[in-house]
């Protein structure tokens, strides 16, 4: 009967979750920042009542889903073309925002006496960005032009390297707490291995979907064969110890560049292409996808938004249990530490892609509001987040405290993000004049 007990607080929690997050979007409040606040306001009420409720096992589970689906949605938004043909602007300023903002925010927390683990774990996860709450505000407000081309190719590249720097923090973590000298080899080699082992895991089931998807005229029909493959990667990676989030990535990005497309005359291609010089419609898609009736068309993505739909409560649940699983006392006691990180990283950021853009000869619109839009933090950081205190927990009491204030610094600092963020963006687009281009019409 408890197992029963415990669906039900589940449904109860999901479905509160969302009718708090729909009340708090009518005054604006991004529907992430909505879970999140639910959750706080359930924690509270959990404490205030005296019920001890305990979710730790199945967040763990929702963790490994949700990022595994995040995953996929992310690598959907890019292919081998995107890839290709990427600008070396772009890659500069990409290499300098992430890079930049990792190494302040590490020398920062550092220089406030943390052990040098804990600075370079806080460094990786201030690298990290929301793609999907940004990219929901270009594509609200029509945006074409080159600050929107750059952003969206950074945000989905930029979680990547975020990734790949997290899993080098919880090496040297690991090496630090065995008591071990640093020896490279034994700090690059398990990176190296996820690496291959996510491109891999990724790409094959990637291409067996493909074998799949090219035979059939209906995508949708095969979504719960596509969501399946989904969780054979982050069942994998799961055994093999290694990121959830790459290996459905890549699978996302082997779909996305294998699936066969229509040809279809894209109004915006020629603004791609006068802005980057790519011959690949794909990141106009993602701003922008319609066809020239106006109406949003179902091939090839609607596997991808037929996946997106069924991951959003998924994705509720997650952000909406991070809120109920915070330790409410401990974050009066982060003022310090919340703000230099929140102060360190968006200086960081703005500096970075404004140095970038301007060492990589960017157009001046670029470097001037590029890092406007690259502030908000959520899913992806947040997820990192509770696999960095759930790693952490392992070496001992006090080991585990650390992993509990590094994911209740960033649960805090993505709320605030998640509330001056999207102000930003809005104002960056504005100011650069693409919210409702031209090619938008």
């Amino acid at each position: 009967m408890a197992e029963y007990t415990f669906l039900l607080q589940i449904g109860l929690i999901l479905t509160i979750g969302v009718i708090g997050s729909n009340v708090l979007k009518r005054v604006n409040f991004p529907e992430i920042l909505g879970f999140l606040l639910v959750g706080v306001f359930l924690n509270l009420f959990f404490v205030l009542s005296g019920h001890d409720v305990e979710f730790s096992e199945l967040l763990d589970i929702v963790v490994a889903v949700t990022l595994g689906f995040i995953g996929f949605n992310l690598g959907s938004e890019i292919d081998w073309d995107t890839i290709r043909n990427l600008s070396a602007k772009i890659v500069i300023i990409l290499l300098f925002e992430s890079l930049l903002t990792f190494v302040a925010v590490t020398l920062i927390v550092y220089a406030l006496s943390f052990p040098l683990h804990i600075a370079i774990i806080f460094g990786a996860l201030a690298s990290a960005t929301a793609p999907a709450g940004t990219a929901a505000i270009f594509w609200e407000n029509h945006c074409i032009g080159p600050l929107t081309t750059a952003t969206m190719f950074i945000l989905a590249l930029d979680d990547i390297i975020a990734i790949i720097l997290t899993d080098l923090a919880m090496d040297y973590s690991t090496i630090y707490y065995s008591g071990h000298t640093i020896n490279f080899s034994e700090l690059f080699f398990p990176i190296i291995f996820d690496l291959t082992a996510s491109f891999l895991l990724g790409f094959t089931a990637g291409i067996l979907i493909v074998y799949a998807l090219n035979r059939v005229e209906d995508h949708g029909r095969y979504v719960s064969l596509v969501v399946g493959a989904i969780f054979i990667c982050i069942g994998t990676a799961s055994i093999l110890h290694i990121s959830y989030i790459l290996p459905t990535m890549i699978f996302g990005i082997t779909v996305s560049s294998l699936c066969k497309k229509p040809d279809i005359d894209y109004p915006t291609k020629k603004a791609l292409q006068e802005v980057l010089g790519l011959t690949s419609p794909k990141i106009m898609e993602i701003i922008y996808d319609k066809k020239q009736n106006g109406e949003f068309k179902d091939e090839p993505h609607q596997i991808f938004h037929e996946v997106f739909r069924l991951s959003t409560p998924i994705i509720a649940l997650f952000f909406i249990l991070i809120g109920i699983s915070l330790d409410l006392t401990s974050l009066f006691d982060i003022g310090l530490i919340g703000m230099i990180y929140m102060l360190t990283r968006t200086i960081a950021k703005s500096g970075g892609a404004y140095l970038g853009g301007f060492v990589a000869n960017a157009q001046p619109v670029v470097q001037k509001y590029l890092g406007f839009c690259l502030l908000s933090q959520a899913g992806v950081a947040l997820g990192l987040a509770v696999i960095i205190s759930e790693h952490l927990a392992q070496f001992g009491t006090e080991a585990g405290m650390l992993g509990i204030f590094i994911l209740n610094t960033i649960t805090a600092s993505t709320i605030i993000f998640q509330i001056f963020g999207p102000i930003a963006i809005k104002w960056a687009i504005d100011q650069s004049g693409e919210s409702n281009g031209p090619y938008c019409e």
